[in-house]
């Protein structure tokens, strides 16, 4: 499925797997998005891009409370102030991505992709991280890990081993 981007609307389908999604679309699925957030699932659509290749797709401060990105390609992704809570980014590549500020709280990004992420003042309260590969990631801190879930499978950057 192709989407035009002069034909995106508000009712734009959540994005297919394993496709581009171009930046029109894209708006129109974090509007949707919005919409679903703010009026409890009543209004909107939740955004489903899971397996969706967005690389350095810019979402800064974007609400995608919820949202599924599972085995998403979020490879230099601009992700500052977005409210990522509760989120699925599960096996999802986030490398060289700007989390800066984001909040994770309770999203599920295990087995996620974070090489060189940064994630300088970050919520990783009970964020599920077993699994992730976090090698090289900047910003991130003692206080930031000590919140999250991890595992023996977790690899964490060299200073906080």
């Amino acid at each position: 499925m192709t989407l035009d981007p002069e034909s995106t609307n508000d009712k734009t389908p959540a994005a297919p797997d394993n496709r581009e999604i171009s930046g029109e679309a894209l708006k129109a699925i974090l509007r949707n998005h919005q919409r679903w957030v703010e009026s409890h699932g009543k209004e909107g659509e939740a955004a489903a891009l899971a397996q969706a290749h967005l690389k350095g797709a810019v979402m800064i401060g974007a609400n995608l409370s919820h949202a599924d990105f599972q085995k998403a390609n979020l490879y230099g992704a601009y992700l500052k102030n977005a409210d990522l809570s509760h989120a699925n980014l599960g096996h999802a590549s986030l490398r060289g991505a700007n989390l800066r500020w984001a909040n994770l709280e309770n999203a599920n990004m295990e087995g996620a992709n974070l090489i060189r992420a940064d994630l300088l003042s970050s919520n990783l309260k009970g964020t599920n991280l077993k699994g992730a590969n976090l090698q090289m990631a900047s910003g991130l801190t003692r206080e930031q890990i000590d919140e999250a879930h991890l595992d023996n499978t977790t690899r964490l950057p060299d200073h906080l081993k």
